[in-house]
C-alpha cells in the first residue's frame, strides 16, 4: 500500500510494541514523515513492503538481500528500514492474528526491534538500524519468542551445515526443524530455556499442525566446545551448549563473539582495549591473544516428546 503517516497516537502505540528506546524515537518520527513526503523514498519503502509480505503467512521462505542504505543517505539511510518496518506493522499484526498467535508472544516476539535499535548504537555509538534481513522472520511470522528463547521455523540445510545429523538420529537433510535463537537481553538460565524448549512443541503443534517438528538445530558460537576450557562448569552457557550434539562443519566465529559479547562491529576490534569486566570478556579475549578462534558450531537437539536423542 501506499506509505501513509501514522497518526501520533498511531505512531506511539507501533513504537511501543516494536520496544524502540525513547532516544529513537524523534528520529525515527521525523525521518518517518520526511520519508512519506519524499517521491524516491516512498517507492522504495512501497517496494519493500511488497517484498516483504510476498509469501503466504508464516511461510519459511529464503531470506531478502536487502542490502544497507547507502552511508550517503545518512539518519535518513539508517532509520530507513525502521521507517519500512514501521509502516509494515499493521500487516505484520494481521498475519499474527491470522496465525492465532498470543498477544503475549507477539509482544515479546516484536520487542527484538527495539533490541536491535539498541545493540546498533552500542557499537556504532550513533542511533541507526542494520537487521534488516534479520527482522523479515518477525514480520512474515516464521520466528516467534518463547520465553527465553526464539524459535524459527525451518528446513534443514545440509549443504550449508557442512553435514546433516541423521546417522546420529538427529535431522537429515531437508527435515523441518526449529531454528533456535538466542536473545541478548538476560542470562542464559537453565530454568528459562527449559521453560522455552517445553513451550516450543505444544505452541508449534497448535499454530502450525501441518508440520510436526522433531529437532531443533543452533548454529552459534555459543556452541563452540572450546568454552569448556575457560569457563566455570556451573556456567550458564556451558548448560546451554550441552543440550545440542554437534554435527556439520565448525567456521570460524571471531567476529560474531566480539559483536555479541562486546558490541563491535566486524574488523574493528582492539583487544587491547575491549573490557575485561567478567569471566566471559576474559575468555573470549584470551583464547583471541593466544592466537586460538572461535568456531560457529552447529548442534540438533530432540524437542521434549519427540522422536529419540539428547532431549532438551
Amino acid at each position: 500500500p501506499d506509505p501513509v503517516l501514522p497518526s501520533t497516537a498511531d505512531l506511539a502505540r507501533r513504537l511501543d510494541l516494536l520496544a524502540v528506546p525513547g532516544q529513537d524515537r524523534k528520529p525515527v518520527y521525523e525521518g518517518l514523515a520526511a520519508a512519506t513526503e519524499d517521491p524516491a523514498a516512498r517507492e522504495a519503502l512501497v517496494r519493500c513492503h511488497q517484498r516483504l509480505f510476498a509469501d503466504g503467512p508464516g511461510t519459511p521462505t529464503a531470506p531478502l538481500a536487502w542490502p544497507d542504505a547507502p552511508a550517503g543517505l545518512g539518519e535518513a539511510g539508517r532509520y530507513f528500514y525502521v521507517h519500512l518496518l514501521v509502516l509494515a506493522l499493521p500487516a505484520a499484526l494481521e498475519r499474527q492474528r491470522v496465525l492465532g498467535i498470543p498477544d503475549d508472544v507477539v509482544t515479546a516476539t516484536f520487542a527484538d526491534l527495539g533490541a536491535k535499535l539498541r545493540s546498533y548504537r552500542l557499537a556504532h555509538g550513533t542511533g541507526g538500524f542494520d537487521r534488516q534481513r534479520w527482522m523479515v522472520r518477525h514480520f512474515r511470522g516464521t520466528l516467534h519468542r518463547l520465553g527465553r528463547l526464539q524459535f524459527e521455523r525451518g528446513i534443514l540445510d545440509a549443504e550449508g551445515c557442512g553435514g546433516d545429523a541423521e546417522a546420529a538420529g538427529g535431522p537429515a537433510h531437508g527435515d523441518p526443524v526449529l531454528q533456535v535463537h538466542i536473545p541478548e537481553d538476560g542470562p542464559l538460565s537453565r530454568a528459562g530455556c527449559d521453560a522455552s524448549f517445553a513451550a516450543a512443541g505444544p505452541f508449534h503443534d497448535r499454530h502450525f499442525p501441518e508440520t510436526r517438528f522433531r529437532h531443533a538445530t543452533c548454529s552459534s558460537w555459543l556452541l563452540d566446545r572450546q568454552w569448556a576450557d575457560h569457563l566455570p562448569e556451573s556456567s550458564n552457557i556451558l548448560a546451554f551448549q550441552r543440550r545440542f550434539q554437534p554435527f556439520g562443519a565448525r567456521h570460524v566465529g571471531d567476529d560474531d563473539v566480539l559483536e555479541f559479547v562486546f558490541h563491535v562491529p566486524p574488523g574493528r576490534a582492539d583487544l587491547d582495549r575491549l573490557p575485561q569486566k567478567t569471566t566471559l570478556h576474559r575468555a573470549a579475549v584470551g583464547h583471541l591473544r593466544a592466537g586460538g578462534h572461535w568456531r560457529m558450531t552447529h548442534g540438533w537437539t530432540s524437542v521434549p516428546g519427540r522422536g529419540t536423542g539428547r532431549g532438551a
